[in-house]
Order: structure tokens, then sequence, then C-alpha cells
């Protein structure tokens, strides 16, 4: 496990040039293996090459959630994720209805390169903890952060998570339960209601792909007898796909209906 303390971190700019996704493959290609290496090119060859046959994708570019995670975190997921209004529009949503609840202190688990924690941020004046499992979207992470106070970040897992029983007010999972098999995602669950306090806060779309297990979280807070004070599919606008079923909801892990 290691801190990261945003607030002595310097910031680098992102530049991003808008016709570089114009570019020929080929010129793409030698760019992305002289900068990231050929892990990265066939990682990236293989989640295009493998599309029409899901299960395989699974086996050959899923098998290591963690280094498929270290792997895809970076500048180009950065802008990928930037460049979808929806996944922003989500993420303000999240972010005001939490502050409705007002948690004294957060923890993000699987908080990536910090795109909920800004948010959160920008509504709620508490301390937020931020915990991911790759290296690459921590440290894209301290510069997306970068001069926002209170808010420490922690290589780490959620389905170990170093903190003490019932550390934060509410805990927040974003599409991390669903990204894991189903006894890492029991896991990472059980581990919510440990380190929580009051509420527990999930993301968690319930389709399934290569990536996606599609886990019914609501559900599995209600089969433990813990209150479910909210739970329903996201407005349009924060949805990217229509066909895509979207779940939000918040518990009360230690409070029975």
């Amino acid at each position: 496990m290691s801190a990261i303390d945003t607030e002595t971190n310097d910031s680098r700019t992102i530049d991003h040039d808008p016709n570089r996704d114009r570019d020929p493959l080929a010129e793409r290609v030698w760019r992305a293996w002289k900068t990231k290496g050929s892990r990265y090119v066939w990682h990236k060859a293989m989640r295009r090459g493998l599309a029409r046959w899901p299960a395989l994708k699974r086996k050959i570019v899923y098998a290591d959630p963690r280094a498929y995670w270290t792997i895809r975190g970076g500048d180009d997921y950065f802008l990928e994720q930037e460049g979808q209004p929806a996944r922003t529009a989500r993420a303000h949503w999240i972010a005001d209805r939490i502050a409705e609840y007002r948690p004294d202190s957060i923890l993000e688990i699987g908080c990536g390169y910090g795109k909920q924690i800004r948010a959160l941020r920008d509504r709620i004046p508490v301390p937020i903890v931020g915990i991911d499992f790759s290296p690459s979207q921590l440290e894209f992470a301290r510069d997306y952060l970068h001069g926002y106070e209170d808010i420490h970040l922690f290589l780490g897992s959620g389905d170990r998570l170093p903190f003490a029983d019932r550390s934060f007010d509410l805990v927040l999972t974003s599409a991390v339960i669903l990204h894991n098999p189903p006894a890492i995602a029991e896991r990472i669950r059980l581990e919510v209601v440990r380190v929580s306090r009051r509420f527990a806060a999930h993301n968690e779309d319930l389709d399934q792909t290569y990536n996606r297990y599609g886990y019914d979280t609501a559900a599995w807070y209600r089969d433990r007898g813990a209150r479910v004070l909210e739970a329903g599919p996201f407005p349009a606008a924060c949805s990217a796909e229509a066909s895509v079923p979207t779940q939000f909801c918040v518990a009360e892990p230690w409070r029975s209906h």
C-alpha cells in the first residue's frame, strides 16, 4: 500500500492533438509502440480484434483485471472518458445525490483518475479518500486532482482494503464491482460493508460484456436484510447507450429494512 498526497505533486498539462485519431493506422500503431511499448499495442489490438468473440476476449484480454486497467490507464483512457458527455453528466448526478446524504467522510473504491472524486469535492467539503489497484490510473489522478485539498489516494485492492472497520461515513463504488468475477465481487461488497459507518453508494450497470459481469447490487443488500434508501436507473442524459441497464443505489449496510 502506498499513499499519494495530491497536494504535494506538481501539475502537468494534458494536451491532445485533435488530428491524432485521424492519422493513418500504421502511423498510430508506430507511435503507440514507441511511446507505450509492445504490450500496449498488443492489448489494444486484441480489444479491437476480438470484438465479435466476447467470451474469448474475456479469457485473453481480461484474464488479469489489474493488468488490464493498468495498461488502459493513462492519456487514451482519460480522453475516451472525458470525450463522452454522458459520463460527465453521470459523475455530476452521482455527486449531487451523494451530497444529499451529507456524509462527513467518503471513500471511493476504484477511483481511477479521479473523475468522481473531483465532482464530489466540488460539492462536499469533507475528507475524501480514493483507492485503486492501477498505478497508471493513480499517476494520472495526481495531476487531475492537483490543488484540491483534503484528498488522499492509495494504491490497493478493493477486496482487501487497508482501513479499519467503519472508517468512512460513506463508501462509493462506481463501475468497479461489475468488472470483477463473482468471488472477488463478493469480497469487495463485504469490504464496503466492513469499512462504512452509515452509507454505501454504488454506480454499477447491469449489462454483461467481456469485462462486465452484471450484478444487481441493490438486490444483494436486500437479500442481506439491509435497508436500501434508493435504487433505480440513471436519467437518460447520464447513459451513453440507452440499451444498457443502469443502476444507482444507496444502502445503509448496518440497518435492517
